[in-house]
């Protein structure tokens, strides 16, 4: 099985196309999601938007009529992508992220914008083949957290960087645990194919790539992309948790996505203090 088989690209629309869908269509035939922090919305947002903050996306989707065609928007476009795909994994059949954001509506021309993985999760694998998923790209993240704490300069930024990678240390010592329950097999979970451990993050974005892109980033950026991450890891313990038969690898999983909640508030809080 290999790396499509697991993510599925999240739908994107430029600006004009939403532009063009809010003036041709009716006041309310569409949801129109804004996933910023309440500061970002405050200071400026598109009319009629609804504020739902990435961070508490899975607990308000029951506010989103799931008939009518959803956009997404943020400040750059990387986390209402993680959101469009969380809507998507939920089951609104129509749903778009604007590419570039509010930058892009307000006339500012991307620098160096995130376009690489960030899809949704959509595959009913079996148990053994999630965990061996969630193994791979808890590798990948770690990596990633790594190489980011030693970057930083930000000082709070830096540590929750460093605590992310050591709780991802920390998921897959339980992933290997369960792993080798449910399988019967020890070591480290055989990675998926194409799927080497520590190759990808959460997503399905690929580990150099996204290192590249955040060099001469601000820590603005870098968080986003971090919340963006996060926000896919705990959609996908969610499914997992929904998915699997027995009751002790259902309580594991519900609690790593109770983990990747916090990382969530934690990283959307530092986010909402660094906002000038």
């Amino acid at each position: 099985m290999g790396l499509f088989d697991f993510f599925k690209p999240v739908s994107s629309w430029t600006v004009e196309e939403v532009r063009t869908v809010l003036r041709e269509r009716s006041a309310g035939s569409c949801n129109l999601v804004d996933v910023r922090q309440p500061g970002e919305y405050e200071s400026g947002h598109l009319p009629g938007a609804r504020l739902i903050p990435i961070a508490e996306l899975g607990d308000r989707l029951g506010e989103l009529d799931r008939s009518k065609p959803t956009i997404t928007y943020c400040r750059s476009g990387v986390r209402s992508r993680a959101a469009a795909a969380t809507l998507s994994e939920a089951g609104f059949s129509q749903v778009h992220s604007m590419a570039g954001g509010m930058n892009a509506w307000n006339g500012l021309v991307a620098g160096g914008a995130y376009e690489t993985g960030l899809a949704y999760f959509p595959h009913a694998a079996r148990a053994e083949e999630m965990i061996s998923l969630s193994f791979a790209l808890e590798e990948g993240n770690r990596v990633f957290y790594d190489r980011i704490s030693r970057d930083v300069k930000e000082e709070e930024a830096a540590s929750i960087f460093r605590l992310l990678g050591q709780a991802e240390e920390r998921h897959k010592e339980t992933l290997r645990e369960l792993h080798a329950r449910v399988s019967g097999k020890g070591g480290d979970p055989e990675h998926p194919e194409e799927m080497e451990a520590g190759r990808f993050l959460e997503g399905g974005a690929p580990l150099e790539e996204t290192l590249v892109w955040v060099q001469g980033k601000t820590v603005e950026e870098i968080l986003e992309l971090a919340i963006a991450m996060e926000a896919n890891s705990l959609d996908r313990y969610i499914k997992m948790g929904r998915a699997v038969a027995d009751e002790r690898s259902r309580e594991v999983f519900l609690a790593l996505s109770r983990e990747e909640q916090k990382h969530l508030e934690r990283m959307t809080s530092l986010l909402d203090r660094l906002k000038p």
